[in-house]
């Protein structure tokens, strides 16, 4: 088989979405490692507070994948499946509120410290994979009725826009901090970009509960 069949196969299999789950959560604990490191060392809020962020994606994700596999027998798997989906998705969008904080912090209170070229590469290649995967994961599932599956989906969406924000701020970091040109771009961009994580967490939660057949009800 060619290699584009392979990739077509893999991007169009929903059930290797576990298997590319597994490799973006440690992908993202290791990013989430490294944004600590670097929030501890420059006292920055951003870092420390994306590190805890990554923290509660990674066990969103570890909770729906153990409790898939477990259950994967159940006679009432998606009765399962549709309440974990539903808690597990207030839970992150109550999460992702929480990143105003570090944001108003990041654009009202900026860090007089400028970061090395080494931090823009790493989080611009994270970005890059994290997209990559979200439009992967987003043709995996997208036709299909598994809640499980669904919210993986939209974890890898929420974790690239998240990722685009985390890039904003190491790219003003690696070019001389925060001036006031960047302050006003950068409100503006980053309460554009969490305002569509909740407006697509909500319609997504919205969307997937409608679409289940009325027994799981």
């Amino acid at each position: 088989m060619s290699i584009s069949k392979n990739l077509k196969n893999f991007i169009k299999n929903p059930n290797k979405i576990i298997f590319s789950t597994i490799s973006s959560i440690i992908f993202t604990l290791l990013f989430a490692i490294y944004n600590g490191y670097l929030g501890l060392r420059y006292s920055d809020s951003w870092g420390v507070s994306i590190f805890i962020y990554y923290l509660c994606l990674i066990f969103a994700r570890l909770l729906v994948i153990s409790i898939e596999i477990k259950n994967k027998q159940s006679s009432d798997l998606s009765n399962i499946r549709k309440k974990i989906y539903i808690g597990m998705s207030i839970f992150m969008f109550f999460i992702d509120l929480c990143l105003f904080a570090p944001i108003t912090l990041m654009i009202i209170y900026p860090k007089d410290f400028v970061y090395g070229l080494i931090p823009s590469i790493v989080v611009a290649v994270y970005t890059t994979y994290k997209i990559t995967m979200a439009i992967v994961n987003y043709n995996k599932t997208k036709k299909i009725d598994n809640l499980s599956y669904k919210f993986l989906r939209e974890l890898s969406v929420v974790d690239a826009l998240v990722s685009i924000l985390t890039l904003q701020h190491t790219l003003i970091m690696a070019n001389g901090g925060m001036t006031q040109d960047m302050m006003i771009l950068s409100s503006i961009t980053s309460l554009a970009i969490l305002s569509t994580i909740i407006i697509f967490s909500i319609l997504s939660m919205i969307n997937s509960i409608k679409k289940q057949p009325k027994a799981e009800l």
